[in-house]
């Protein structure tokens, strides 16, 4: 497995873990905000951690650059979590004008941009196992 997978893999499990956190923390407003940037705040810590350990067991992989399947890769990826965002967010605008709460719409922006990018590490990760 190559570290441009790898690292797929942890945003990808770490990701989903941020997005039961949120979908099951359900606060909204301010108390919302703060446990947010709280899960947040670990995501990131994780990331950096987990990517450091996996470049210290292979750092000539992680010092390479990206080749053309590589870049083709994400950009396939991208394109689906792209149209996943969109569809999400419209979704998320009309939820605002169906509840009217302002806070409800921010939450599920939020949640609708998470799974895009649940979606387009989904789609990295099935590119780099099939070999496109």
């Amino acid at each position: 497995m190559s570290f441009r997978e790898k690292c797929a893999w942890i945003s990808f499990v770490l990701l989903l873990l941020l997005l039961v956190g949120v979908a099951v923390g359900g606060h909204i407003g301010a108390a919302g905000f703060h446990y947010f940037l709280s899960l947040l705040i670990g995501f990131a810590l994780l990331q950096v951690l987990l990517r450091v350990i996996i470049r210290l067991q292979a750092p000539k992989d992680a010092r390479s650059p990206k080749d053309e399947r590589d870049q083709l890769i994400d950009l396939k990826a991208s394109r689906i979590g792209f149209y996943a965002m969109v569809a999400g967010v419209l979704l998320a605008m009309l939820a605002v004008h169906v509840h009217g709460n302002p806070w409800s719409g921010l939450h599920t922006m939020v949640l609708a941009v998470l799974v895009a990018w649940e979606i387009k590490l989904g789609a990295e990760i099935v590119y780099y196992r099939r070999g496109a």
